[in-house]
């Protein structure tokens, strides 16, 4: 039987988002899944077919990680692996890669120049050079390190109310891509409303208990009495069980958004600042984003905001609000955003997630379909462009312009075309 060892060793969200890869190997052979050791036990809960290893990697310099995870790499020096899919571009996981034939690592492995890129890493990585025309949903580019993944709508279950109430992801990360408090009670009264008044659970770490209050503080005085403050609360085993069965999920781009989408819990997430819905967005069928628009995003979280996050401005509309109420009550169709704002629906498609634009403006989905076309032709994967993206092609009036300007050394370059597509990722 194939035996095959997939290195993540990134966050909460990133071991979520490798779900494709993971549930496409379980059906080859016998699947090895190493993560940060304090997400060891969330692997486990929602890959309950994988073999989990937790590495010691926080603190970690690279010469020292052989030896800090020597328990770890023993146990793997015994197995021979048929594969090994390391996820991260990372000193560290390169430098764990040492112990393995060059030939069975895909994705990255260590060089005599740094990193060495497989090709369809590499491909992703000129990709985001020009972010905002991305059309690759990372569970794809994680999902497509192996030839013809699972169907991308037998990943997660499509969305569906479960009668548990809304949960609300009190901040992200990055707080620049997080609601002000002051907003986020807004949508959090407004959702409440629309949907008769559920159950409420409050969701984050302990460095949330903070934000809990001062939301609370801002919910009128009928609503506490269905409130659950979480916020500190739970350990992985808990958090499962608050976001299973949920009705919606109010978030930023966070690891329980990601958490949400696996177990088919409807997703209401608002992207700013460096969230990206066509990278990060929840993957699966039936959840809806609200995305900020503008020259500048996505940006670098690493960078600060030379506009003041002028990006959540459109968020403070009462716009945002009303598309909210006919979400949750009558749908979409007559939802308006201000300019600065799109709603997009998840959907999917043979090459994997796709976002349907059902409210807003996009100036750039002409390119970004065609990019999502040549991706598909470079991964040998049959595509048929969705109406939205036939019909964006033909408004621009690029439908017969080809794919021309993806080569003028930015998304190929001839090195990119020395190995079959897709083949060896």
């Amino acid at each position: 039987m194939a035996t095959f060892l997939v290195i993540q060793a990134a966050r909460f969200g990133d071991v979520v988002q490798t779900g494709r890869l993971l549930r496409t190997l379980e059906r080859r052979g016998q699947v090895h899944l190493a993560v940060d050791a304090g997400l060891s036990a969330l692997a486990r809960l929602i890959y309950p077919f994988a073999t989990v290893h937790g590495l010691a990697l926080h603190g970690c310099q690279e010469q020292e990680v052989l030896e800090k995870n020597i328990r770890v790499l023993s146990g793997w020096r015994s197995t021979e692996f048929t594969t090994v899919y390391n996820c991260n571009f990372s000193g560290l996981t390169a430098a764990l890669c040492r112990m393995f034939a060059p030939e069975t690592v895909v994705g990255y492995r260590p060089a005599a120049d740094g990193i060495w890129r497989s090709p369809w890493a590499r491909m992703a990585f000129q990709l985001s050079g020009q972010r905002v025309l991305s059309s690759l949903n990372l569970v794809d580019f994680w999902g497509h390190f192996t030839n013809d993944p699972l169907p991308p709508a037998e990943v997660n279950p499509v969305a569906a109310p479960g009668g548990q109430g809304i949960g609300v992801v009190l901040a992200g990360r990055e707080s620049r891509r997080s609601l002000p408090v002051p907003l986020l009670a807004e949508v959090v009264r407004t959702a409440f409303s629309a949907m008769g008044g559920p159950r409420v659970r409050l969701l984050g770490s302990s460095a949330e208990k903070n934000v809990a209050r001062k939301l609370q503080k801002l919910l009128p005085p009928k609503m506490l009495d269905r409130v659950e403050d979480l916020s500190g609360k739970t350990d992985w085993p808990g958090l499962v069980d608050a976001v299973s069965g949920l009705d919606a999920l109010i978030t930023p781009d966070t690891g329980s958004m990601h958490l949400a989408a696996h177990l088919g819990v409807p997703v209401l997430a608002f992207f700013l600042s460096s969230a990206f819905a066509h990278e990060t967005g929840p993957y699966g069928q039936g959840h809806l984003v609200w995305q900020a628009e503008r020259h500048c995003v996505p940006c670098l979280e690493s960078a600060p905001c030379p506009y003041d996050t002028a990006c959540l401005e459109p968020f403070c509309s009462q716009a945002l609000l009303r598309s909210l109420t006919l979400a949750l009550t009558e749908g979409t169709e007559r939802a308006a955003l201000p300019e600065g704002l799109q709603l997009w629906r998840s959907c999917v498609d043979s090459l994997g997630a796709v976002l349907h634009l059902v409210a807003g403006a996009d100036r750039h989905a002409a390119r970004r379909a065609q990019v999502r076309e040549f991706l598909a032709s470079y991964l040998d994967v049959p595509f048929v462009p969705s109406a939205d993206e036939a019909e964006s092609i033909t408004i621009s009036g690029e439908a017969n312009s080809g794919l021309a300007w993806l080569f003028d050394e930015w998304l190929c370059r001839d090195t990119d075309w020395m190995l079959p597509p897709g083949r060896y990722c």
